[in-house]
Order: structure tokens, then C-alpha cells, then sequence
């Protein structure tokens, strides 16, 4: 399996709360774990150090090793001179230089991107970068067999 969505996964999930075994079952079965972050979450960071944890804390704790990238979502809500995102009300939680600085401390690699849905910046090359890890890993477990 090349990737597998994860909406349900929560504090706890790897001792059994909610679906968490059953979600990180799929995710055992990827080559690369993809964290689709929120910019105008109320605590991204917190959110991605929690799954990170439950990642870390599943079965052998091999999902921690998994080859990972950030990437941050609704770049377009930092548009010069915006107060407000295009989403009704929602207003930005951390400037992007803080929230970069803020996941970079939290993350143990580099692999962060910033990308708009919305607007489709970024998106192309996301594709083709997940296209490579993807790749890059399934020839190396190709190799190792």
C-alpha cells in the first residue's frame, strides 16, 4: 500500500483507544506517512507531536521510522495585508514563520512543504516529490528482498 488516510487517529490510538489499532494496522502497510497540516488550526504542532507519539508508541515502534514529510495546507490564509483566511472567521493562529520555526523543532527531518489546496500551490510538486520517496523506498525494500 503507497499511502492510506488516517482521519481518525487519536491520543491513545496505540493503546487501543477509538480505531487507533485498526487505522495504524493500514498505516504499518505504507511506504511513506504524509502529515497534511492545518495553518489555521488552533494548535497544529500539538496535533502533530501527538500523532507522532502514537506513531512512535505503536506495536515495535517502527512507524516512527517511517520516512515522512510535513506538508502545510492553506498557505494562501497568509497572504499579505489578509486578516482572515478565505474560510469564514477563521483567522490565522501563528505567523508562517512561527508555525515553520515551531514544526522544524517537533519534526526529526526536513521534509516540510507548503502547499494551497485552494489556490493548487505547491500541489504539483508535492505529487512529484511523494512520487519520488515513494519510489525511492519501494526500490529499496525491493533491493533488501
Amino acid at each position: 500500500m503507497i499511502a492510506q488516510d488516517v482521519p481518525g487517529l487519536v491520543a491513545g490510538a496505540a493503546k487501543g483507544v477509538g480505531l487507533g489499532h485498526a487505522f495504524l494496522r493500514h498505516v504499518e502497510r505504507c511506504h511513506v506517512i504524509l502529515h497534511l497540516v492545518d495553518a489555521t488550526s488552533i494548535d497544529a504542532v500539538a496535533a502533530f507531536a501527538m500523532l507522532n507519539r502514537e506513531l512512535a508508541q505503536y506495536g515495535t515502534g517502527q512507524l516512527s521510522n517511517m520516512l515522512q514529510v510535513v506538508v502545510v495546507n492553506k498557505v494562501d490564509a497568509y497572504e499579505e495585508g489578509k486578516e482572515e483566511n478565505s474560510e469564514e472567521g477563521l483567522k490565522m493562529k501563528l505567523s508562517r514563520e512561527e508555525l515553520k520555526r515551531q514544526l522544524e523543532e517537533e519534526m526529526q527531518h526536513s521534509r516540510l512543504m507548503w502547499v494551497s489546496a485552494k489556490e493548487k500551490e505547491g500541489v504539483n510538486e508535492l505529487m512529484g516529490r511523494m512520487a519520488k520517496y515513494v519510489g525511492s523506498v519501494q526500490q529499496t525494500k525491493a533491493d533488501a528482498e
